[in-house]
């Protein structure tokens, strides 16, 4: 049935529920608005903080130079490097292709230390770069604290999880946690002020390995797996994977603990107390506890590893561990490595307290060697694998003898830096010093010629390096990571080091310094110290000279100060008197005096023969009156050896809490200062006198020196200063050198050769340093060490001279360079004389070179350019030879080669580099202007730079190249201004060679 409704009453109800509605609508509108408003602003409020963040975090790896990303070729790929670049001591620990965001260094409060760590690690994500982590950190505080909070390092790419506090079994709750990114650094604010007693600090975080600004270096399988890791917290990185007091003064104790998978192999500095395989594949492998050792020191390992175990004479372990395909390589280092821990343990009359040592030969390390205690790692590309590929005898002996160097380093390290460490990183010669005097040392009994020409070799590199504009003190103040990371140099920190080490050897004599270094590693055990705990160890006094000298007062000024001495002597030949003074070495000094006095005065070129000595002074007959010298020798003391581990955390805190203040630089040092004059055959004999130069200037008499007497300061090269003399007394070392160079001792002749490059060159009588260098001295120099330095100078004298035709200098040093290449022909027969070579392989470059420059027969051009023309993609092993004989061939006879030229040239293969270099041999301008052009396109002015190193090199292409690069955009890098990339030095792109024109003012200026 319907019901009928009234239509008035149906209308009525309509517009009642209409004008309901309507307010409830508007208001649902209006805040569905509200809604998408609030959600839009914060969507963009979120992506502005996010791009900020994003910008603060971003890999510190990052390189915003655009010639970074064009990297194609590098100096090290095209011309080999000199000098330091390879030496094994500047690969240990530095690796200079990465940099990270500079972090200042902030000294942690003393008031809290850590006493020992729990670690606990799970690496069960490994793969996927990532790691958790739960720390356990037991504090000391002393005394009640006005501070309310405690400080610890932590790496940026570590996030904590939970963070906890105890103090006697009871919760401590913190306030707040500040993490500061930018120095690397958690603060944990109480809300009372810390107490005097034992803490608990534990934290469970997590961190992603495998950065490069990380301590975790990773392998990776074709996948991008992970398969293995090694850890270098060196100097700074224990941090980016534990949180902790990352300090190399601040020791503790620590347990380690991992979880992982079952198939790899875990390792850290202790051996395994415990191992626990589970059902899920996974195995917890528990570490025995370290003794108290600075965090950089803290190491892990894991990977598919076999190990090849020896045992030394007390049956300690040594077990060096490899991937399988490297097991048979690693046997020369398995045998070597005890042999050399033994003879350290009997020198320093200490054992190696640990109770194992593991070498590891990493797939992937940034560096040659860490001496991490009781796990050391090498990279296996570094000198530590000894494969079959050598095939002479010479390379294999060589090879040998750079794997028994970077091992002795590293365990020498076990002693120096790891048993006694210094406090502060400005103290670090300490560590790398003695450990690389120490390889020199006990690598001397089997390696007698190689160790010593070696030390000179690095001794004559440091002289040199030291006296340009760069030219750092030993011991500096260091405020930032990035400066530490520097520090860690093969010239300023490995070689200066240990010759200041050398040095206080001198000083004090073999037996007291062997004597003191004992002591100083008995009364240092586990702790970490400064230089004013060697001195307390080492005899009081130099014995030198008759004066007596703190020993700690004569070495202040050698590690502090900037560059090294120049010691200068001036004669007076009428009336005995002689004049010493000292001044900081400058090279950019004497030559910029040079220019100038050369361009005030006209000189005319000169022969280089005995006219030289035709103006000497007249010579006065004086009264002989002999002065001895007196030395002062101690009596050995020894001391008990102290019981090790008693050391208490109280003293450990004093040592912290002692002034870390490094002097100021300056320019005066405490010379020991020695010259020698007469001859041991002589009636009259050989007169040696030796005192400290401490003054600026001293002047004296010297009634037994007659003027037709040479002086020779600084006998033997014993200490790291150069001398001048005035321009008689040089000419009378030139005329020695010639009539009969066997009276100056062989260190000497090295000596006078670098000393005579620097002042002789750059005085008013610059020939006189070619006639030492020339026809009759080294022509007969039997001495491959001394001919070796000798060659040097000549090569950079051949250098100087570059793209000028000259021919008389170079008839002048054939002579020479016949006598190099009879050394070199003479010592094959001989593999350890031969490896002398190979010291600095720069060298036999340089002999290749020096045969073409003088039209040796030796260059063999014809032979090899009709080999290389023949076959231009065939190079045999020497291929340095090969190139410096066939661009010597292109230049000298004005033959093109463009078919084999330009084939190379267009085909950018493995050969393109050697085509770079023969092309600025090339008289062919269009093969110059396609390689000018070709290297201009790479953006990379080390393959420019390559080109400049040929001997052969035509002005033109110079021309061409600058022309090309003053086209170019910024990024194109102007060779001429700019620094080298990836060239691992400072000095700029060799200064502008004279042209034709230029030829004539250019030798003049010279001569």
């Amino acid at each position: 049935r319907i019901t009928a409704v009234p239509i008035i009453d149906s209308l009525v109800s309509d517009f009642s529920s209409i004008s309901h509605r309507k307010p409830d609508y508007v208001r649902r509108c209006i805040l569905v608005l509200l809604i998408h408003a609030v959600l839009i602003f914060a969507v963009f409020l979120a992506f502005f903080v996010g791009h900020w963040l994003s910008g603060q975090n971003e890999d510190k790896n990052t390189v915003t130079d655009e010639l970074q990303t064009q990297r194609n070729f590098t100096l090290m790929d095209v011309v080999p490097p000199a000098y330091e670049s390879y030496e094994f001591m500047e690969k240990m620990h530095f690796d200079q292709g990465k940099r990270k965001q500079d972090v200042i260094l902030v000294s942690m409060p003393t008031h809290t230390l850590p006493l020992h760590y729990d670690i606990h690690l799970d690496l069960t994500n490994v793969a996927e770069k990532l790691v958790r982590g739960s720390l356990t950190a037991h504090l000391e505080v002393f005394g009640n604290s006005t501070d309310d909070e405690i400080l610890f390092h932590i790496g940026p790419r570590v996030a904590i999880d939970r963070i906890r506090l105890r103090r006697g079994g009871k919760r401590v709750y913190p306030k707040t946690l500040r993490i500061e990114d930018m120095r690397k650094l958690a603060r944990v604010v109480l809300k009372e002020r810390l107490m005097k007693g034992r803490y608990l600090l534990e934290v469970d975080y997590n961190t992603t390995i495998c950065g490069e600004d990380g301590g975790v270096h990773c392998y990776y399988e074709l996948d991008s797996v992970v398969t293995s890791f090694t850890t270098k917290f060196e100097p700074t990185l224990a941090s980016s994977f534990v949180p902790c007091w990352d300090d190399p003064g601040i020791k503790a104790t620590f347990n380690v603990s991992v979880l992982h998978p079952s198939r790899f192999v875990v390792l850290s500095n202790m051996p395994r107390s415990s191992e626990k395989r589970k059902s899920d594949g996974t195995t917890m492998t528990t570490f025995q506890e370290t003794p108290p050792m600075s965090t950089y020191l803290l190491a892990l390992a894991m990977g598919e590893m076999v190990p090849l175990e020896a045992r030394t004479e007390r049956n300690l372990p040594l077990t060096v561990w490899t991937h399988p395909e490297d097991f048979l390589y690693a046997r020369f280092a398995a045998n070597f490595s005890p042999v050399m821990f033994d003879r350290l343990e009997d020198e320093l009359k200490l054992p190696y307290p640990l109770p194992k040592m593991d070498l590891i030969a990493a797939r992937s390390f940034p560096v040659g060697g860490m001496e991490n205690w009781g796990l050391i790692v090498f990279d296996k590309q570094s000198d530590f694998l000894l494969t079959d590929g050598l095939n002479t005898t010479v390379d294999r002996l060589y090879h040998e003898y750079r794997i028994e160097k970077i091992i002795t380093h590293e365990i020498a390290h076990q002693w120096f830096g790891n048993l006694v460490t210094m406090r502060d990183w400005s103290d670090l010669w300490l560590n790398e010093g003695f450990a690389t005097y120490m390889v020199y040392y006990l690598l001397q009994q089997e390696h007698p010629r190689l160790v010593e020409n070696e030390y000179i070799t690095r001794l004559y590199q440091l002289i040199r390096k030291q006296s340009t504009l760069d030219h750092p003190a030993l011991v500096r103040p260091l405020t930032t990571e990035l400066e530490v990371e520097q520090s860690f140099h093969g010239t300023h920190l490995y070689t200066k080091g240990s010759v200041m080490v050398n040095m206080i050897r001198n000083l004090v004599s073999d037996a007291e310094f062997h004597t003191g270094v004992r002591r100083y590693l008995r009364k240092n055990a586990y702790r970490s110290v400064s230089r004013h705990e060697l001195w307390e160890s080492m005899p009081t006094h130099a014995n030198y000279g008759a004066e007596q000298e703190r020993l700690s007062v004569v070495m202040e000024g050698w590690l502090v100060n900037e560059g090294i001495p120049e010691v200068s002597i001036i004669r007076n030949y009428h009336n005995d008197k002689i004049l010493v003074t000292q001044q900081k070495c400058d090279e950019n000094f004497h030559k910029s005096t040079s220019r100038r006095r050369r361009n005030d005065h006209h000189h005319k070129a000169s022969l280089f023969n005995d006219s030289l000595f035709d103006y000497s002074p007249q010579l006065v007959e004086t009264k002989q009156r002999r002065k001895q010298s007196r030395r002062k020798t101690k009596k050995l003391r020894t001391t008990s050896s102290p019981a090790f581990l008693s050391i208490s955390i109280h003293s450990r805190r004093e040592e912290l809490r002692k002034a870390r203040r490094t002097p100021r630089s300056t320019d005066i040092w405490s010379v020991p200062f020695s010259y020698t004059f007469g001859s041991l055959p002589s009636s009259e004999g050989q007169v040696v006198r030796q005192f400290w130069l401490k003054n600026r200037s001293s002047s004296f008499l010297d009634a037994e020196l007659s003027p037709s007497h040479t002086l020779l300061a600084n006998p033997n090269w014993i200490y790291p200063y150069r001398v001048n003399y005035d321009i008689t007394n040089w000419k009378m070392i030139a005329r020695m050198l010639h009539q009969n160079h066997r009276e100056i001792p062989v260190k000497s002749r090295m000596q006078i050769i670098v000393d005579a490059e620097t002042f002789l060159s750059n005085s008013d009588l610059p020939q006189l340093f070619i006639y030492i260098l020339g026809l009759v001295y080294l022509a007969v120099e039997s001495d491959l060490g001394v001919a070796l330095i000798g060659m040097d100078a000549i090569h950079r004298l051949c250098d100087a001279f570059r793209g000028v035709h000259l021919p008389e200098l170079q008839l002048y040093l054939t002579p020479a360079v016949a006598q190099f290449d009879k050394l070199l022909d003479e010592t094959q027969a001989d593999p350890e004389l031969a490896a002398l070579w190979l010291i600095d392989p720069t060298r036999l470059s340089k002999i290749y070179q020096l045969r073409c420059i003088t039209n040796r027969h030796t260059c063999d051009q014809q032979v090899q350019a009709r080999r290389w023309m023949m076959f231009p993609s065939f190079l045999h092993d020497d291929v340095h030879k090969q190139v410096t004989a066939v661009c010597h061939f292109l230049f000298t006879n004005n033959v093109t080669g463009k078919v084999c030229t330009l084939s190379q040239l267009k085909t950018r293969n493995s050969h393109w580099s050697t085509a770079v270099q023969l092309a600025a041999c090339s008289h062919a301008d269009r093969i110059v202007q396609l390689a000018a052009k070709q290297i201009v396109a790479t953006k990379n002015a080390a393959i420019f730079a390559s080109t400049l190193q040929v001997s052969y090199q035509r002005p033109q292409f110079r021309s061409v190249g600058d022309d090309l690069c003053l086209q170019c955009t910024y990024t194109c890098i102007l060779v001429l201004d700019r620094r080298l990339p990836h060239a691992g030095k400072k000095d700029k792109v060799r200064h502008h060679r004279p042209g034709r024109d230029e030829t004539t003012p250019f030798i003049q200026r010279y001569l």
